[in-house]
């Protein structure tokens, strides 16, 4: 079990925490469009994750992409969004680190991503789901968090802080690009 996960991680969560796109999210002010991209960003990335990493069934509470799924369908039949025609360099590059960590049958680094992904959600999620458009099902989560939480640090160690890191930095490549669009956007307005 990770003792010191959270430290060992810390300066890289806050790195992508500090990003501009991260605290759109939790400035009331986000752009529906652009945090519908987020979302079919996002369940782009944790499909994969949630398919090939490895977990006691009890955890399968912990999935998100079903509950993203229906936040992007909310917010399309709300704002008449079609999907992206166009996603970030970064979600490909993720999507293909993961299933190269799944061929090596390396459940170790896949669940270092789920504890930065889905803790994420857990605790930060929280914020966001009150701040930004629709109904932030993707935030909610069935039973007892703090049970769900312990449980699955119970599959944590401290070896997994390299790839945990790796998953903060895909998230603020992300966070950049999206970052991107929003300026590139607003000059265009």
């Amino acid at each position: 079990m990770s003792n010191k996960l959270k430290e060992l991680t810390w300066a890289h969560h806050q790195s992508a925490e500090r990003r501009i796109f991260a605290k759109e999210l939790i400035s009331g002010n986000i752009d529906p469009a652009i945090y519908h991209k987020f979302l079919c960003c996002q369940v782009l990335c944790y499909g994969p994750l949630e398919r090939l990493t490895i977990i006691p069934p009890q955890l399968n509470k912990i999935h998100r992409a079903g509950r993203m799924f229906q936040d992007i369908r909310e917010l399309e039949e709300v704002f008449g969004f079609e999907p992206p025609d166009v996603y970030p360099v970064s979600v490909d590059k993720y999507i293909g680190h993961i299933e190269a960590l799944a061929d090596a049958d390396d459940n170790d680094a896949l669940l270092a991503h789920m504890y930065v992904r889905h803790f994420g959600e857990l605790h930060g999620g929280q914020i966001i789901k009150k701040k930004t458009p629709g109904s932030g099902l993707m935030y909610e989560f069935e039973g007892d968090t703090k049970i769900l939480i312990e449980e699955f640090r119970t599959l944590l160690n401290d070896d997994m802080a390299d790839e945990a890191k790796k998953c903060f930095d895909f998230a603020s490549q992300l966070f950049d690009e999206l970052s991107k669009e929003m300026v590139d956007k607003t000059d265009k307005a």
